[in-house]
């Protein structure tokens, strides 16, 4: 389900706490969850860089991203 407009960043924001969470415990991620997680994170870069936010991606990221298209192999 959609979330309304008026709380849609509060909402998202609890299930971003909860993903947070899960990864910091060391939670296991199936590999659609481990993708799912990259692009999202991918997404924001994108949109803070295209909006000025950021620069450029740091090299850590790109190992990073890297790394997980190796353990998707």
């Amino acid at each position: 389900m959609a979330n309304m407009s008026y709380c849609r960043f509060r909402n998202t924001q609890s299930d971003m706490d909860d993903c947070l969470d899960a990864i910091r415990q060391g939670k296991s991620l199936s590999a659609e969850e481990a993708r799912a997680g990259r692009r999202m994170f991918d997404d924001i870069l994108e949109f803070c860089r295209d909006y000025g936010i950021i620069d450029t991606y740091d090299s850590a990221v790109d190992e990073l991203s890297e790394k997980g298209d190796e353990d998707d192999e």
